[in-house]
């Protein structure tokens, strides 16, 4: 089988992809670099910062901290996100976890009614179902210790965003107005999206003074800049005035945490992928390794259709049962991502015919909605990024603490 030179990486939250080929440029853009997000603005800021002299890693710091104002709806600094990524000095792989973590008053009573049946509201809505933000960490880690320029420099795009403001899309309205009822509990997200007494609405100038003020602490200040100081008291005291209880301890002692990607061949090519607790690589593994077994490109749409998503049934099958995070439950990941695995439920795939969904047992998987954002960079030397950050559900929590934006 033909092997490539270079690698295709692929990084999943649920399951998403990035790959990088040659394509005509801009003549500003750096020669050989390409970016792909969610919005124009964040695009931008990371070509930006790569016509500056930064890296892709630089790159990522600016349009992931763009995308973190200019599509609330789906990231921010208050979530979280994973991180692949491929240093092309030294060809390593590594992927950063840099989920939420629950503070340590989020126990299972904690979400109980009096009744003693779930509070559903307080587990999606407001300061209990907010965890301990990872994203700024990231940041940090990814300039300081991947970067080339400072991180002042690679957070000046967003800091400009949100002073100056955006025009509001038709999503973000759209999204606003289904989540309006949870957003306006709070005095501190009234304050960032109602403009006299009126939600925003699409092609209005959002700007977000406090959040560029958040930034600007995060850019002079590093991780302190964020977790401590000015910001880490707004966070404390916005969450308590709200009825939840975090401390500042388990706000400064967060830590992203570093992963070793999950790395299988797909008919001569080499696939580095999301390791849990992202559930998108290993159904990734899973779903291309049974598929090798046929040659799709030789079939007809209905047949190759077919066994494209009775493939995708048996990963997400098991996505239910095994699937979660690694520092709380195990997961067989090597038998899940290995060929025999695989060729053992390509055996249960019937060419002609699809699988009864009662032999297929296990929950069915939710729909994804627009509270996830992804992103790919690669820049001249071959250093790639490939990102997925979000809030969890559509705006998060709901909850903007007063003086953070």
């Amino acid at each position: 089988m033909k092997s490539f030179a270079r690698p295709l990486l692929l990084l999943g939250l649920l399951l998403s992809s990035v790959a990088w080929a040659d394509a005509p440029v801009r003549a500003e853009r750096p020669d050989g670099a390409a970016i792909a997000s969610g919005h124009a603005l964040a695009t931008q800021a990371g070509v930006d910062i790569l016509a500056q002299g930064g890296n892709a890693f630089d790159a990522a710091v600016a349009v992931s901290s763009t995308l973190a104002v200019v599509e609330p709806i789906s990231s921010g600094l208050g979530g979280g996100g994973f991180f692949l990524l491929h240093d092309a000095g030294t060809g390593k792989d590594v992927m950063l976890d840099a989920r939420e973590t629950a503070p340590a008053a989020a126990t299972p009573q904690a979400f109980l009614d009096k009744k003693g049946d779930l509070d559903r509201d307080r587990s999606v809505n407001g300061p209990w179902s907010a965890g301990i933000p990872g994203l700024p960490a990231a940041l940090v880690e990814l300039s300081a210790k991947h970067g080339k320029l400072p991180l002042s420099a690679s957070l000046q795009p967003a800091i400009r965003i949100a002073r100056e403001g955006f025009p509001v899309y038709d999503r973000m309205a759209k999204g606003y107005a289904s989540r309006r009822e949870v957003m306006e509990r709070y005095p501190g997200t009234r304050e960032v999206y109602l403009r006299n007494g009126k939600p925003i609405a699409t092609g209005d100038l959002f700007k977000q003074p406090e959040l560029a003020q958040t930034l600007e602490r995060l850019a002079a200040g590093g991780f302190d800049g964020f977790y401590k100081g000015q910001t880490g008291k707004l966070l404390l005291a916005g969450v308590k005035q709200a009825g939840g209880k975090w401390t500042a301890e388990e706000l400064a002692g967060y830590r992203v945490k570093q992963r070793v990607p999950i790395v299988f061949n797909y008919n001569g090519w080499k696939i580095t992928t999301a390791p849990p607790p992202s559930s998108g690589g290993i159904a990734l593994a899973s779903m291309l390794q049974i598929l090798e077994g046929w040659d799709i490109k030789q079939m007809d749409a209905a047949h190759r259709t077919h066994l494209v998503v009775e493939s995708m049934r048996r990963a997400y099958r098991d996505r239910t049962f095994f699937l979660g995070d690694p520092d709380f439950v195990q997961i067989p990941q090597k038998v899940l991502a290995s060929k025999d695995y695989a060729q053992g439920l390509r055996a249960t795939i019937h060419p002609e015919k699809a699988t009864p969904s009662d032999l297929l047992s296990g929950n069915p998987t939710p729909l994804e909605d627009d509270e996830t954002t992804h992103f790919s960079i690669i820049d001249r030397d071959g250093n790639r990024v490939g990102a997925t950050q979000t809030v969890n559900l559509l705006y998060g929590s709901g909850l903007i603490p007063k003086g953070t934006g």
